[in-house]
């Protein structure tokens, strides 16, 4: 080309090589020299603006050591509404005359559509979800409106501090549905700063529902920002955000925040009558690296050593309590058909040692709940089993020696079940540390087992029990038979669920 490159400010002109070519030097410093340096500057789109109106780019991240910063969510909580009755380990309830129900499916407030002043509900959870550093916590919930807004009627849900039925929450990144609209609110300490009611497209007009559909609503919170995001099944879109208010040290005062939905009439009566309904909610936070096992997990989020929703409340322990104390059971001689000492995922079981010499007895018995659409379907993962064991009334007969053994698998409570095609023999392992050895005339109280018990540890290879199916710790007497006395056992299992 018969054309001089020349440089608009240094007038100096482009050279060439020996064949003509235009004469590039590679930059050898991009520290000296970074003007030299050709790159991309990777933004990704967040969030399109159709809403609000506004793009939302983010940059990606490269640390000090030259890493692409990523990362997962880590489920902090996820529950389903497939049950009929409050899951009270899980879950606090509090009321002033409004009431909730839980029915297969959903949890509905204002069950009775009532339409009093100074009534109110509170559905939370008793956990605590933390909001640390850089990650961002967030909220997802499902849930409907079975009418437009009405007056002096107000329902809350996402992140928070809830406090009592009739007051806002007290801190927090929330929901919030009142007589103009719906909009989203971050509470500090009760100082709250809102987004507006949200837009309907581009910034301008008021963001409707349709009354009894069920929309995915998200809550994002992080130390310096809020942001709300809605998915009515054709996919999410930012609703709005909030940027952490000048002279405010973060988006909410706490560190943690419970799950919550509030529903309230309060300033007056309500002027018509209005319901949520909620198919499930869950908590994660993201921007971690932080990874646990499923059943770790399992037991985060469904409850460590108590039952799992539409199912047993309480602790799995077998045993009955009284006045706050766990009452010594009733003595019975084991049989290998039915769970005679009684049942529990642990607990007290005292035997009474006339069992059948060569012939397996059930000491503890517990079926995993078997799944129904009311009903979790979890998997029971055992990573250890305890056993501790004394003389409580004196032996008669003997000596022998009892073995003991983990059987599980089957569908039916006795270790008679055949295996067939709908149905499961136990599965056995022999816990020979378990193993134990009962003299004649056997004093009260000195131990039979190991002092302090005795641990099986199954490690890295745990034992998976289905729903539906059983665990039993079992024993087998060898030797001389004994004709009466009782043995009381402490049965421990080291657990969660999956």
């Amino acid at each position: 080309m018969a054309v001089k490159l020349v440089g608009s400010v240094s007038g100096n002109t482009a050279e060439v090589n020996i064949s003509n070519q235009l004469k590039i030097i590679p930059e050898t410093s991009a520290i000296t020299n970074p003007g030299n340096i050709g790159g991309v500057r990777v933004f990704g789109e967040n969030d399109e603006g159709a809403i609000t109106g506004i793009p939302k780019l983010a940059s990606l991240e490269i640390d000090v050591d030259y890493r692409a910063r990523v990362s997962q969510d880590v489920i902090l909580d996820d529950e389903t509404f497939n049950y009929t009755a409050q899951n009270t380990g899980k879950h606090s309830y509090l009321t002033t005359t409004l009431t909730d129900t839980w029915t297969a499916g959903q949890l509905t407030t204002n069950a009775t559509s009532i339409t009093t002043i100074n009534t109110g509900t509170v559905f939370a959870t008793y956990a605590d979800f933390p909001i640390v550093g850089t990650t961002t916590l967030s909220t997802d919930t499902v849930i409907g409106f079975s009418a437009q807004p009405q007056s002096n009627s107000i329902i809350e849900f996402g992140g928070g501090q809830p406090s009592t039925a009739l007051v806002a929450p007290a801190d927090g990144v929330f929901f919030r549905l009142n007589s103009a609209g719906l909009q989203g609110i971050a509470s500090f300490n009760g100082a709250e700063v809102s987004t507006g009611v949200f837009p309907l497209a581009n910034g301008t007009g008021t963001w409707v529902y349709t009354n009894s559909k069920r929309y995915q609503f998200i809550t994002y919170q992080t130390a310096t920002e809020a942001v709300f995001w809605v998915n009515d099944g054709t996919g999410a879109v930012r609703l709005g955000g909030i940027q952490l208010p000048s002279g405010q040290s973060r988006m909410s005062l706490g560190s943690t925040v419970k799950y919550f939905i509030k529903h309230r009439i309060v300033g007056g009566a309500a002027g018509g009558i209005l319901q949520s309904t909620t198919g499930g909610y869950g908590v994660r936070v993201g921007g971690t690296n932080l990874s646990t096992t499923p059943a770790i997990s399992g037991s985060r989020i469904m409850g460590s050593y108590q039952g799992l929703s539409g199912g047993t409340m309480g602790s799995l322990t077998g045993g009955t309590v009284t006045t706050g104390t766990l009452v010594n059971p009733t003595a019975a001689v084991p049989t290998n058909t039915t769970a005679a000492l009684g049942t529990g995922l642990g607990g007290q079981f005292w035997e009474t040692v006339s069992l059948a010499l060569n012939v397996d007895g059930i000491i503890s018995s517990f079926q995993v709940p078997a799944s129904t659409v009311n009903i979790q379907g979890k998997r029971l993962v055992i990573r250890g089993v305890s056993l501790a064991s004394h003389v409580q009334t004196v032996i008669v007969g003997g000596p022998y020696v009892s073995q003991y053994l983990l059987a599980f698998g089957h569908t039916a409570v006795s270790l008679q079940t055949a295996e067939g095609v709908a149905t499961k023999a136990p599965r056995r392992i022999l816990l020979p540390q378990f193993n134990q050895l009962l003299t004649a005339a056997q004093a009260v109280s000195t131990t039979v087992s190991q002092p302090g018990g005795a641990f099986f540890d199954f490690g890295d290879a745990p034992v998976f029990v289905n729903p539906g199916e059983f665990v039993q710790l079992v024993t087998k007497h060898v030797g001389t038979v004994g004709t009466s006395g009782t043995v009381a056992h402490s049965v421990a299992f080291v657990y969660g669920w999956e």
